[in-house]
């Protein structure tokens, strides 16, 4: 069923990739803290990992809807089911609103330079400007529960996070956009009908589906 209605196709698009995004979080992101912290590498972090992930996720979701209020929506979808998860469980609730800020630093990145394309240049460079606001923020509500902040405190957690794992974060992001912009290439060149793809991956049907299953996945492995 092809969906037509603007507030339609926003409300699906919002439940699938949102829903994506929140599967992500909980299953791959599980996974990545597992990792024993000493061997927690910094191309294995769950910020270097995760960070892309979740920006392509919410491109695809401003590519489908031409709305980055619709960012906000999965921001508000995701981080939601997190909280939710977090108050039952009683664990930290920072998890739940870093997602939220990473919402609101792409939807507010897009606006500011409205990529035509999200497998682009400037669909890169909205994420570069997406993640660095994010890790910043992020670096600095963390010094605030510090009892003894320095310069240099700063200073190194500012060069650990806002440069050193936000340029892994970007080389990702760059790696995976180019292989992606080498499949559409090659499906245009070899005239690849993905029409029949692309209905079943936008259909209400699999959006309920997606946005379900990260409910579950996400209670159950919280």
């Amino acid at each position: 069923m092809k969906v037509q209605n603007k507030h339609l196709v926003i409300l699906f698009s919002v439940l699938l990739f949102g829903g994506l995004w929140g599967l992500v979080e909980a299953s791959l992101g599980t996974l990545l803290h597992m990792i024993p912290h000493g061997a927690r590498l910094i191309f294995w972090s769950s910020t270097t990992v995760l960070l892309p992930i979740a920006y392509f996720l919410m491109g695809a979701c401003y590519k489908k809807t031409g709305a980055a209020r619709s960012i906000i929506y999965m921001g508000l979808l995701a981080s939601g089911i997190k909280l939710i998860s977090a108050l039952i469980f009683r664990s930290k609730l920072e998890p739940a609103l870093y997602m939220l800020v990473e919402a609101a630093c792409m939807s507010l990145s897009l606006l500011a330079i409205r990529p035509k394309k999200v497998i682009s240049f400037t669909g890169l460079g909205a994420f570069i400007l997406a993640s660095t606001s994010y890790l910043l923020f992020t670096t600095f509500y963390r010094l605030s529960g510090t009892t003894e902040i320095t310069s240099q405190v700063v200073v190194d957690n500012i060069t650990k996070y806002v440069f050193t794992y936000n340029c892994v974060a970007i080389l990702y992001a760059f790696v995976v956009g180019a292989a992606i912009f080498g499949l559409i290439k090659l499906s245009e060149k070899f005239s690849w009908n993905m029409e029949g793809v692309k209905k079943i991956i936008y259909s209400p049907i699999t959006a309920g589906v997606v946005a379900t299953a990260m409910v579950v996945v996400t209670m159950v492995l919280h």
